[in-house]
This record gives C-alpha cells, structure tokens and sequence, in this order.
C-alpha cells in the first residue's frame, strides 16, 4: 500500500499520478486528512474503485509473484 498526499489530477492529460512523496506499508493503514493511497502490487485487487474509508480487498488469483518481482528490478 503506497500512502501519499493527495495530488488533484483534474484536466490533466494521459495518466497522472494520484499521489505525491508516498511511502509503502504493510497494511492496515490509516490515512490522514489530504492523503491518499494505491496499491504497491497487483497482488490484490479492490473490491471498490476508490480507496476510501474502508477497503476490501481479495487476492488476485492471476498474480506472478516472479513476474512482479522482476518488473521491480527493472525499475
């Protein structure tokens, strides 16, 4: 879970960040006032389209670990 503040994409053209000077945790979370959140992985998918208050979230059942793993490394 990626936690940072909350940047308004409003008008903005392709595909912006949401969210500024995040930092990654293990969840559960709580987010403060003007934050936001995203998901580090796809090895969950929500069950909403917005994280807010609360979330559910199921494991993704086309997940590669490996995969993720070596897209990281590429970074």
């Amino acid at each position: 879970m990626r936690v940072g503040q909350a940047v308004d994409t409003v008008g903005q053209a392709g595909k912006p960040k949401k969210i500024t000077g995040f930092q990654t945790h293990d969840t559960p979370v709580l987010i403060q006032h003007g934050e936001r959140a995203e998901l580090a992985t796809e090895e969950f998918i929500s069950e909403t389209a917005v994280l807010e208050n609360f979330v559910i979230l199921r494991h993704n059942p086309n997940y590669d670990a490996e995969h993720d793993h070596i897209k990281d490394k590429k970074k």
